[in-house]
């Protein structure tokens, strides 16, 4: 994917502002339609809360997003960080699991916290993971 635009900053919770403008700037130009545009932004924001939260345990470290508009309607995100390799579409996490299926049946406002960001990644019908060189690389494809 060729990138329209691209941001690179600290890995902390400050960075978020700034990446959700990009992406933003992105649903804009695509003329995303507004469920799209959610969906974009609740993902967008768990995949970097949880690198911010668990990339750089030992140290400090940077984020990068890219975003595209490949087509009317869609918006591609490539986030990118230096942390040991994590793919979030297939790891296992039984207590993430079990999670779940503790807060199915749980109002929003009942259900402990934790574990939907990867479901929300997950959920997404384009998603990819690889591991270039010394970087994790998650590919989110929303919209038509």
């Amino acid at each position: 994917m060729r990138a329209d635009e691209s941001l690179r900053l600290p890995a902390r919770l400050e960075s978020l502002t700034a990446f959700r403008a990009l992406a933003l700037r992105a649903a804009d130009r695509a003329c995303m339609a507004a469920e799209a545009r959610n969906h974009m932004e609740l993902v967008l924001e768990e995949a970097l809360v949880n690198i911010v939260g668990h990339a750089y345990a030992a140290g400090e470290g940077d984020v990068e997003l890219d975003c595209g508009v490949p087509a009317p309607g869609q918006v591609v995100l490539v986030l990118r960080d230096w942390g040991p390799p994590f793919d979030p579409l297939h790891v296992r996490d039984e207590s993430l699991e079990a999670g779940l299926l503790a807060n199915r049946e749980a109002d929003l406002d009942e259900r402990a916290p934790g574990g939907m960001g990867l479901f929300f990644i997950r959920s997404m019908s384009k998603a990819s993971y690889s591991r270039v060189g010394e970087a994790n690389e998650l590919t989110l494809g929303i919209g038509a």
